[in-house]
């Protein structure tokens, strides 16, 4: 996948498919595959055009936490099947108006001749424009609008609003069928104090980036992908560490069957399976370590039956 950071000019026809995509949750995935699958139907390069903030949170001046980091958001669309991908810097367009947009950059720039975008997508200077905006004005350029139907979950729209309010809750079945996967993180693994390791349960740890959404603190069974890339029983404590402290959220993982080995600034995936109790101070080391032991016990069993489910 080619990436712009820039409205770089394209030299072939194009299928776009418009949004922000935090998460790249189903309804996501419909609007981008819809453009993937014009490269077989229509012969059009299949392109993603989306920003590098989320317009929501600058137009209204209202700080809304990512869902994923910026390249893993690129991983994901790439995977999609898109072969050109516009991650554009959003001031760069913020006070572009409507026709100019569809005329300048849809038109003339990107070479569109079917565009693809969401039952909710609005565009131009404030977002005052929507779907229908969008299609009366690419007619005039002969650029076809799909405006595409959202995703349900449970008589809903699935979106990334919803699926930050029931992270926050820790409903993680939820958030694994409104994604269509298990929600992850991959981050770089830093060097803690060792508690861990003496206490004969090592861990390593991962400080959650601030403009990321965190969710419930507490405990949940993961998945942590190994180097040979096996799933492994992860147990995951998400929070301040109560009872040790910590000077900002982060993510600790004890791998209870596995020997980790020196992952110190390595780059590790964890997904989240299933919130196992809420985060609690104890009255002494003791009493932690008997905890873990007990978390490691119950989450290698939700481990083992998660993944039999899902594979029957």
């Amino acid at each position: 996948m080619i990436t712009y950071n820039t409205i770089t000019e394209m030299n072939t026809p194009t299928a776009v498919a418009l949004g922000h995509f935090d998460g790249i949750h189903k309804g996501h995935q419909l609007v981008i595959g819809s453009a993937v699958k014009s490269k077989v139907q229509n012969n059009l390069t299949p392109v993603v055009f989306t920003f590098q903030q989320n317009p929501a949170s600058i137009v209204k001046n209202k700080k809304i936490p990512y869902l994923m980091t910026r390249q893993d958001k690129n991983k994901h669309i790439e995977q999609l099947g898109v072969e050109v991908l516009y991650d554009i810097d959003f001031h760069e367009v913020r006070g572009t108006l409507p026709e100019e947009f569809v005329r300048e950059i849809l038109y003339k720039k990107l070479k569109a001749g079917r565009v693809y975008c969401g039952f909710n997508y609005h565009f131009g200077n404030g977002g005052t424009a929507n779907s229908e905006n969008l299609r009366d004005l690419c007619s005039k350029y002969n650029i076809e609008v799909v405006a595409l139907p959202p995703a349900m979950y449970h008589d809903e729209p699935v979106s990334s609003t919803r699926i930050r309010h029931y992270l926050k809750q820790g409903r993680v079945s939820d958030v694994t069928k409104m994604l269509g996967r298990e929600y992850s993180y991959e981050l770089t693994v830093c060097k803690g104090n060792q508690l861990g390791r003496r206490m004969g349960t090592p861990t390593f740890n991962q400080i959650i980036p601030e403009e990321l959404i965190l969710p419930r603190f507490g405990v949940y069974v993961t998945a942590v992908t190994d180097s040979e890339g096996k799933k492994i029983c992860g147990v995951t404590n998400i929070g301040i560490k109560p009872t040790i402290g910590t000077e900002s959220p982060l993510a600790e993982t004890w791998l209870p069957n596995y020997n980790c080995g020196e992952l110190y600034g390595k780059t590790v995936r964890f997904e989240l399976l299933e919130f196992m109790r809420g985060e609690k101070k104890f009255s002494s080391i003791f009493e932690l370590k008997a905890s873990i032991l007990s978390d490691g016990q119950k989450a290698q069993k939700i481990f083992q039956n998660y993944f039999t489910m899902r594979n029957l």
